[in-house]
């Protein structure tokens, strides 16, 4: 495994962008038709906030017909994904993906969103354990599709696909440990096993 690999050298430099100003409608849409979880909110090039699957449902079934057609980006979007330097070592994108219990975190260079880290990306180019040596670098096999890029300040117009890598490690007994949930997608150190599928414990008692 190669100990010198940085966010630059995984970092999606193409990516799902909105502004605050979108129409959350506009924006959901987005999301279901990149089957992705999370736009990043832009202003200008700086990442300002996200935009989770979830909160874009919430607030569109508990809005009237009026309140939706009002609804923007910014009126529900959540605080901005954990930053790393283009510089980082994969270690500190692992770091912050397990301490904020994100699936991906943003690169910022100069100020500026420069590309973007999932946790499938992590795991498949074999991050250093936090605080436990190396390991094996993963297989992303269920990485799909190909990035698409245009102007980031427009909705869709900057559009791509996240790789969805669904790996994991394991212990001794072949137990799922640390690794990607597969129901929410955050990278955790604790994975279970239920339903035949790995999930992390929050997902577990949903």
């Amino acid at each position: 495994m190669r100990t010198d690999t940085t966010v630059r050298d995984v970092m999606h430099r193409e990516f799902l962008g909105v502004s605050e100003s979108d129409p959350l409608r506009d924006a959901a849409a987005l999301l279901v038709d990149e089957g992705t979880n999370c736009l990043v909110v832009l202003r200008g090039g700086e990442a300002v906030g996200r935009l989770d699957c979830r909160d874009a449902l919430d607030s569109l079934l508990d809005a009237t017909a009026d309140d939706e057609r009002g609804l923007t980006v910014g009126s529900v979007m959540g605080p901005p994904l954990p930053t790393v330097a283009p510089d980082d070592a994969l270690a500190v994108v692992e770091e912050r993906l397990v301490a904020e219990g994100v699936d991906r975190v943003v690169a910022v260079e100069d100020g500026e969103a420069v590309g973007v880290v999932t946790a499938g990306d992590a795991l498949a180019a074999g991050a250093p354990r936090t605080g436990n040596g190396a390991r094996d670098p993963l297989s992303d096999e269920g990485a799909t599709g190909e990035p698409r890029r245009g102007d980031a300040a427009t909705l869709g117009a900057d559009g791509g696909v996240d790789p969805a890598v669904e790996a994991s490690s394991t212990d001794a007994s072949g137990s799922p440990t640390q690794g990607v949930c597969e129901s929410c997608g955050a990278l955790v150190p604790d994975l279970v096993t239920a339903n035949g599928q790995a999930v992390c414990p929050e997902c577990r008692e949903v």
